[in-house]
C-alpha cells in the first residue's frame, strides 16, 4: 500500500511542479522531438545525445524508467507526446 501511495505522490508532483517545460528546455530541438513522437525515426538512433538529455530531463522530473531499453523508450516517447500536446493546447 505504501508503494502505491508513493507512486501516486510522484505522479502528482510531476504534474504540479514543472519548473521548466520540455519546450522551453529543448526549444531548438522541438521539430526533431515531434518527428520522433510521430514515429518518423527512433530518437535514440538518430540523435543519441538528445535522447540522453531528454531522458535525464524526465528522470529529474520524477518519471521512473523500468530498465528495459524498449519499455524505457516507449515511456519516454509517451511522456514527450503528452508534454508536446499540452504545450500546443496552452
Amino acid at each position: 500500500v505504501l508503494l502505491t501511495q508513493t507512486v501516486k505522490t510522484l505522479i502528482l508532483l510531476r504534474s504540479t511542479r514543472k519548473t521548466m517545460t520540455i519546450t522551453s528546455k529543448f526549444k531548438k530541438d522541438i521539430t526533431t522531438l515531434r518527428s520522433a513522437v510521430n514515429g518518423d525515426f527512433f530518437l535514440d538512433v538518430k540523435n543519441p545525445k538528445l535522447f540522453k538529455k531528454v531522458r535525464k530531463f524526465y528522470e529529474n522530473d520524477g518519471v521512473t524508467f523500468s530498465g528495459d531499453p524498449l519499455d524505457d523508450y516507449d515511456i519516454l516517447i509517451d511522456c514527450l507526446a503528452e508534454d508536446l500536446e499540452l504545450q500546443e493546447v496552452e
